[in-house]
């Protein structure tokens, strides 16, 4: 990405949520499973302070694109996922879901992710190619 990525933290007790709205693929995981928290009609649309930190980190683990992750105060490494192996699925209709430490080399490039959710276009039609942007819902993809 050659633009600076936004990043934005919202805080609850030694726990940060980190959210970073470049990555974000908007498929309303984070919105269905914890609406208390995630409520992107209003400012600030994260509030950590409606959830246990457990299940902050759980939703968290979910998120297919990494755009959320997470810092403890005594650790400071994002994390968003426990994942050890690099996992591959592919969603119906969607993007590859990448899950583990990866290394994504685009041009000059490269992104790391050690230890989250990495969402990569199948469509074609991203244009925050090779990430998904959520384009495919726009399209009869499968």
């Amino acid at each position: 990405m050659n633009k600076k990525e936004i990043t934005k933290h919202y805080d609850k007790d030694g726990f940060s949520v980190i959210w970073k709205p470049a990555k974000c693929i908007h498929s309303e995981i984070c919105v269905k499973m914890l609406p208390e928290v995630y409520r992107p009609d209003e400012k600030p649309w994260i509030r950590p302070e409606a959830a246990t930190i457990d299940d902050l980190k759980d939703q968290i683990g979910k998120c297919p694109s990494g755009a959320l992750t997470y810092r403890e105060k005594d650790n400071d490494q994002d994390r968003d996922s426990t994942a050890e192996a690099v996992e591959i699925n592919v969603l119906a209709g969607g993007p590859l879901l990448v899950s583990g430490s990866v290394k994504i080399r685009v041009a000059d490039q490269i992104t790391q992710t050690d230890g989250g959710n990495v969402s990569l276009c199948r469509c074609g039609a991203s244009d925050k190619k090779p990430y998904c942007d959520g384009s495919h819902k726009k399209l009869d993809f499968d």
